[in-house]
């Protein structure tokens, strides 16, 4: 795969063409003496407070290659005779975790085009391990040092998403990742660099305001690709029992590790159910959560106390829930019923019917002691008074038979649903992008009451000449006002505008 690095090597593409990284980097061309180019003189280089200057002056990538093409980078030990890094090199590095964790902010697209650079595998491999150190004693005020980290690390690919081309190997030929068993165990002391760093930032102390988007991060793009990904417990389930927000982005990692690698939390359920609650509802990842939460809830031998307790608390966070979260709700409770028969009593049962009836307990956080399965789904009733069709139609499920097989739950945006009702015609018949609406999602068979309307009666007539005559169509005159309106919007207004503008 193509490397977005290789666009800085363009002068240097047809000379370096026999250094390509296709396992023959360990043989060097005829006409370069090998020794000459270790035992050279190395030439004088900046120092670590010097580069780290230059990388915060630095406008763009090319200016650092153009820098590393003046240095040596390896040397020929005396004493051994093996390949090591210079003192030129080992200044960039130091110089590079100083810019790194310094008291500057750093925005991401800086970030992307030094990751080019020092996210390659050679180069990484040398920076890791400083990387561990700075973090192990990084405190937890540094915020913008651990922001700067996280955005850097966020740009450097893992072995299993795409293996990038060595940097050294286009200024020098001979390296120390030249040597066969180097070459053999590539792949694995890369994954070994990468674990190694995110391991150190999930056990270091971390600022809360990273926090927040570390979870959902490490959640998607890390814990699969680590070697250990049960490692990662200490720092989950230290940040589900933090807060409530912490809580809820945690989910999905600890659903993994309790699924996927055997591991236990007492009374787990009792602290998804309090999470569960209306403010939930109003995150940016209420999609994932909604959808973890019917994976917890999907097996079928769960006790029906604990499924009874999470209807009700659904059925209460929905009177209180924004309109896109309604209907996946709604979706996802009547699954639940057709799931757990034996929690059809509560959608059958009439009594309670109102709030001050209901024998459920909310604000209980013991799932033996909420009396759920006392109650019933009396918020379906309400929500059929809904002001929007879709939410009135599907909480009319409650009035039907208990089906078999479970519907699809769907998740439809602010701005959709926006769409959809302004292609109605107000106060007519759908428009023409609801009734395509409506037939590819299925409304009018999945979500009706289930009374068709009756087909009207044709009446029969005579046709021809013998047809009753239509009546003319009479036009009347409508009154304009003339007038612009006062406030706001107090201003002139040609004359030949105002029948269009001001019409009544």
């Amino acid at each position: 795969m193509d490397d977005d690095l290789d666009q800085f090597f363009h002068d240097d593409a047809e000379q370096n063409a026999d250094f390509s990284d296709d396992g023959s980097e360990d043989e060097a061309p005829d006409n370069v003496d090998v020794n000459y180019e270790l035992e050279r003189e190395e030439p004088k280089s900046k120092s670590v407070a010097e580069f780290t200057k230059f990388l915060q002056e630095c406008e763009y990538p090319d200016d650092i290659i153009k820098y590393f093409k003046t240095i040596k980078f390896f040397e020929k030990d005396a004493k051994t005779g093996d390949i090591v890094s210079t003192k030129s090199l080992k200044f960039t590095v130091t110089g590079f975790i100083q810019y790194l964790f310094g008291t500057k902010r750093i925005q991401r697209p800086v970030l992307r085009g030094i990751a080019k650079i020092f996210g390659r595998y050679d180069i990484f491999h040398l920076i890791s391990p400083e990387l561990v150190k700075s973090i192990t004693h990084l405190k937890e005020t540094r915020t913008t040092a651990w922001f700067n980290l996280f955005n850097f690390l966020s740009f450097v690919p893992h072995p299993t998403d795409r293996v990038t081309k060595p940097l050294f190997r286009q200024f020098c030929v001979r390296t120390p990742f030249n040597d066969k068993s180097m070459k053999k165990r590539k792949l694995t002391w890369i994954s070994t660099d990468y674990d190694n760093v995110w391991m150190a930032v999930m056990n270091g102390k971390i600022s809360d305001k990273l926090t927040l988007k570390l979870i959902p991060y490490i959640t998607q793009n890390v814990i699969s690709k680590l070697k250990a990904p049960f490692k990662s417990a200490d720092f989950f389930f230290k940040m589900f029992d933090k807060t409530d927000y912490h809580g809820i982005l945690s989910l999905g990692a600890i659903f993994r590790l309790i699924s996927e690698h055997n591991f236990e939390y007492p009374k787990f359920y009792d602290k998804v159910y309090s999470l569960t609650n209306p403010s939930l509802l109003y995150m940016s990842q209420k999609e994932s959560i909604l959808t973890l939460l019917d994976s917890f809830l999907s097996s079928t031998h769960l006790p029906t106390y604990i499924t009874a307790s999470f209807l009700k608390r659904l059925s209460r966070c929905l009177l209180l829930a924004p309109i896109d979260a309604q209907e996946p709700i709604l979706g996802l409770i009547r699954n639940l019923v057709i799931r757990h028969p034996n929690c059809s009593e509560l959608v059958h049962r009439e009594v309670p019917q109102t709030l001050y009836d209901d024998p459920f307990d909310n604000d209980e956080t013991d799932l033996h002691k909420t009396r759920a399965l006392e109650s019933s789904l009396w918020e379906m009733k309400l929500l059929q008074c809904h002001w929007n069709q879709s939410v009135r139609k599907r909480a009319h499920f409650v009035d039907k038979s208990i089906q078999k097989i479970e519907s699809y739950v769907r998740f439809r945006c602010t701005d959709e649903l926006f769409s959809v009702n302004m292609a109605k015609s107000f106060g007519g018949e759908d428009g023409e992008a609801e009734k395509y609406r409506k037939l590819q999602d299925g409304d009018e068979d999945e979500e009706g009451t289930g009374k068709p309307e009756p087909k009207k009666a044709r009446r029969k007539g005579f046709g021809g000449k013998f047809a009753p005559k239509h009546e003319e169509k009479v036009t009347r005159a409508v009154g304009v006002n003339s007038e612009a309106p006062k406030g706001i919007l107090d201003r002139q207004v040609p004359i030949i505008d105002v029948p269009t503008l001001w019409k009544i």
